[in-house]
């Protein structure tokens, strides 16, 4: 059985250097025999600002360094699968996460148990010290962790495991999406359709670094509206009929009026239920505008981080 993990990063060749040596720190305890092992790194950086520490790094595993410098998340991911296509499956990790020692072996494990055809993990936030305490009681960054085996109809691309079968029928993300984000979103609502199965593993962690730079309230509420807003371009895109616009405008509507209703009785709650209130506004805004077709396009503007 051969694993590729498979790491699309951008100008931050610290945080993919501490990706690249917890990688290298991963166990098997459950999966028997050891899988194959090989790691895929798409650089989408034209200059190959990651290619030093991809040649310098230290892993027990063979190592695959590609740059493709054409811009965007899904032709750096869709580089990855075309040069993983000899696994069996593949594994997916963001640069700026750390798996613990057992997430690829809980992985494994997972879709041998459920006869998964995609095993989704949970992603867990650590705050540096410069996060106000108010935003992290907020838990604004805390995705919701399932029972091991749930049955998901979606999954994000910062922990996931996907089978060459599914890779054969659906082969690369939706580049109309490069710059918008939702690709992820788009690809699994399509794997679901498709009628395999994805299922959780709770135990398959992956931590990921949280930055005051990320953490503060324009940024939360930018992501809410580019949430919203990516959100109606991918059900477009599978799903043209009319009927389909009203339901998105009448959702997007509900979401912006539920939320203006709420910023006026959490004012008295305090912060963290007023920054909520407008998260659920922003997102309703961001549907509403996605809508009338203005596209978002937060990753037109690369924010890299060289030394963090």
């Amino acid at each position: 059985m051969h694993v590729a993990i498979c790491i699309a990063t951008c100008k931050r060749p610290k945080l993919l250097e501490q990706l690249l040596f917890n990688i290298s720190a991963l166990t098997f305890e459950r999966t028997n025999p050891v899988p194959q092992i090989s790691i895929v790194v798409v650089d989408n950086d034209a200059a190959g600002t990651a290619k030093d520490v991809c040649q310098q790094v230290s892993l027990p595993w063979p190592l695959t360094y590609v740059i493709e410098p054409k811009r965007g998340i899904a032709s750096a991911r869709n580089r990855a699968l075309r040069n993983a296509e000899n696994a069996d499956f593949i594994a997916l990790i963001d640069d700026d996460e750390a798996p613990a020692p057992e997430w690829l072996d809980e992985l494994l494990w997972t879709r041998s148990q459920f006869n998964a055809d995609v095993v989704s993990g949970p992603v867990v936030p650590i705050f540096t010290e410069d996060v106000a305490d108010w935003i992290k009681a907020g838990k604004f960054f805390y995705r919701q962790i399932h029972e091991s085996g749930k049955a998901l109809n979606w999954f994000a691309t910062n922990n996931v495991l996907i089978s060459r079968r599914v890779l054969n029928q659906l082969s690369s993300f939706d580049e109309r999406f490069q710059l918008t984000g939702g690709e992820d979103l788009q690809y699994s609502m399509k794997v679901h359709r498709a009628g395999f199965k994805i299922v959780f593993a709770k135990d398959a962690i992956v931590s990921e670094v949280i930055d005051a730079d990320r953490a503060n309230v324009q940024s939360i509420l930018k992501r809410a509206y580019q949430g919203g807003n990516c959100q109606v371009f991918v059900e477009r895109s599978l799903d043209t009929g009319i009927s389909a616009w009203i339901t998105r405008f009448a959702k997007g509507c509900a979401r912006t009026v539920q939320g203006i209703i709420e910023v006026m009785v959490a004012v008295l709650k305090g912060r963290v239920a007023a920054l909520e209130s407008m998260r659920r506004v922003c997102t309703g805004v961001g549907m509403l505008s996605g809508l009338i077709g203005f596209r978002y396009e937060p990753y037109r503007v690369i924010k890299g981080r060289s030394t963090a």
